[in-house]
């Protein structure tokens, strides 16, 4: 029978560092895109496809383990 330590969570997430190093890049990039184009919607779009992309990264390569 197995005891409750030797299960994994259900449910992956990534550590705090990681997470604020992300959303700190999209932010930056948000405001940086904004101020290019000028374009608020475009800016939103440009900075969660970022984000989008980032995650999908980290999870394909197996990071949001670590």
């Amino acid at each position: 029978m197995t005891t409750s330590r030797n299960r994994t969570t259900s449910t992956p997430s990534m550590d705090l560092t990681s997470t604020t190093i992300m959303l700190a890049t999209c932010v930056f990039f948000l405001f940086g895109l904004a101020a290019l184009t000028g374009s608020m919607p475009a800016a939103i779009f440009g900075a969660a496809s970022l984000g989008a992309g980032m995650i999908m990264t980290f999870r394909m390569l197996g990071l949001h383990r670590l």
